[in-house]
């Protein structure tokens, strides 16, 4: 059975990719807002939302973990909206 410190150092190792990840996710956002400022589109698009959020439900394997996946990416969605809406130029 693995130590209570081993289980710990497998967390901050998940946590480390998320982290690179969502610094990732976030400056794709901005440039994404980039090219909605300079088109003139709206930050939010609730159709688009919806289809991020059931792509991503199918990669997971664990059905019981549905809930808290689409609880997971609304955040994410809700904070690259944040990031896009700082984007003046």
């Amino acid at each position: 059975m693995d130590t209570m410190e081993k289980l710990r150092e497998q967390i901050d190792r998940i946590d480390k990719e998320l982290v690179a990840l969502f610094e990732e996710r976030m400056e794709v956002s901005r440039q994404i807002a980039r090219y909605k400022v300079k088109n003139n589109l709206p930050i939010t698009d609730k159709a688009r939302e919806k289809e991020v959020i059931a792509k991503n439900m199918l990669y997971l394997k664990d059905p019981t973990l549905g809930q808290k996946l689409e609880e997971f990416f609304a955040v994410i969605i809700k904070l690259s909206k944040a990031v896009q809406e700082e984007v003046k130029e």
